[in-house]
């Protein structure tokens, strides 16, 4: 049995639908991901959580998984439609060995994947994920291995929702309005939970599972995304709005005007703020974030770690430096106190915290962070990457510091750039930053020369 490889991405599995992903690959996958899980921990029987998101095609690869898992003998315990962060949270608070979730986040509904998870939560790096491609790779697995597993079906919906409350102190809320745009996605299942014990008005928008149709994912870190929440929180004299992508690991942020609140500002804001309460904190920022993020937490006697881009690189990071907080450029927002993991709604819970706190207008809180013109990421189709970041590089020979941390990053006095291969898709990323509009113009436009864009 063939499982094509470029299906392996750096952060999950994902592919077209069915050409590229389809029920006997995920089944095969799946197997090799239990033979991973036996060689890191234990050969005796093995816990997992399954969950999915709405796709039209997730009925067919998770009925493929759940037969790869009873095969391997394995406990399954099935939470059904889940939020990739509430997925982590189940696998943690059950004392699962691991989990799986058939999602493809916010790509195109003709795609699809399965994300893993070990015990405690933590993602797959690259080593453990190459090592279920090769056991894959290998298509080593005929018949049955003598033991059928179980599965059983569970709810930690209010228990999941409680335990985010408890970290937050929302008492000063009860004046404030914000408007959701769940995207159609897997925080419309759980909102219905959280909605009850929030103190402020909401306007719920796209609160029911629908995105199995849409053409177009909504991903927060686009403006032109946030159309609709922005026109919603207009319509509604709203104190500010949040918009989730589709498998809840990702939230963007609109002031009461309707203007974008990048998620690099809204995490300087929380980093001010914890820094108030837990002095001199570790916080990671990614190589794409505005100085602003981390001038904030140095200046608050925090200390500033930066990361490559990707949740698993800074869920490692956090880790291994016990990081009180992190946030990314994407819109994903992580906390110490969720193990280390990105969350759904703590980020829209301790902004209503800090914002009623704050006590003026969310535009005036934009204002206190969006000082520096940025060109926000920009993305380039080149046909020849070899050696590119080495070209870039050597065009810049007077930068006062130059980094190798994410691909490239120059940086100078008044200007930075950050300049890499994604991750995910055949493309090159941009970020400038400057001191002023000018500035940023003069180097956007000599690097896009320089790329041949």
């Amino acid at each position: 049995m063939y499982v094509n490889p470029n299906i392996f991405k750096a952060y999950d599995i994902r592919g077209s639908f069915p050409e590229e992903i389809n029920a006997k690959a995920v089944y095969l996958i799946t197997r090799s991901y239990v033979e991973f899980l036996r060689g890191k921990t234990h050969p005796g029987e093995l816990a997992i959580v399954l969950g999915n998101d709405a796709r039209s095609s997730s009925p067919e690869l998770k009925k493929a998984v759940l037969e790869g898992l009873l095969e391997e003998g394995v406990s399954v315990i099935d939470i059904g439609y889940s939020t990739s962060p509430f997925h982590y949270y189940t696998v943690i608070h059950s004392g699962a060995d691991g989990g799986i979730m058939v999602t493809a986040s916010h790509d195109p509904v003709r795609m699809n994947g399965l994300k893993f998870v070990k015990k405690g939560g933590a993602p797959l790096n690259l080593e453990e994920r190459d090592v279920v491609k090769n056991i894959a790779g290998r298509s080593i697995f005929q018949g049955k291995t003598g033991k059928t597993g179980h599965v059983e079906e569970k709810n930690y919906y209010r228990e999941y929702i409680d335990f985010l409350l408890e970290q937050v102190d929302l008492s000063k809320t009860k004046d404030l309005h914000v408007v959701i745009d769940a995207g159609g996605g897997m925080t419309t299942v759980l909102l219905p939970y959280l909605l009850k014990k929030l103190p402020c008005k909401t306007t719920i928008i796209n609160g029911e599972v629908f995105f199995y149709h849409q053409t177009k994912m909504l991903d927060p870190s686009v403006e032109r995304d946030l159309a609709e929440v922005k026109n919603a929180v207009i319509e509604q004299n709203a104190s500010f709005g949040v918009a989730f992508d589709q498998d809840g690991d990702r939230v963007g942020f609109v002031t009461h005007n309707a203007r974008f609140f990048r998620a690099d500002y809204v995490a300087a804001f929380f980093a001010e703020e914890f820094l108030k309460r837990f002095q001199g904190a570790k916080m990671v920022y990614d190589v794409r974030s505005s100085s602003i993020f981390q001038e904030t937490i140095v200046k608050n006697g925090g200390q500033a770690l930066e990361s490559r881009v990707g949740h698993s690189f800074i869920k490692e990071l956090m880790k291994k430096e016990d990081a009180f907080f992190a946030a990314e450029h994407s819109g994903h927002f992580y906390f110490k106190s969720f193990y280390y993991l990105d969350s759904d709604f703590l980020p829209l819970l301790y902004f209503l915290q800090f914002f009623a706190e704050f006590g003026k207008s969310s535009d005036d809180l934009l204002a206190r962070f969006e000082i520096y013109p940025s060109s926000g990421e920009l993305s380039f189709k080149v046909s020849d990457t070899a050696h590119l970041l080495e070209k870039i590089a050597g065009e810049f020979p007077d930068a006062k510091e130059t980094k190798w941390i994410d691909g490239v990053s120059l940086y100078y006095d008044d200007w930075w750039a950050n300049v890499r291969l994604s991750n995910t898709e055949p493309l090159v990323r941009l970020n400038v930053e400057a001191r002023t509009s000018d500035i940023l113009q003069e180097k956007v436009d000599k690097i896009r020369k320089i790329l041949g864009s």
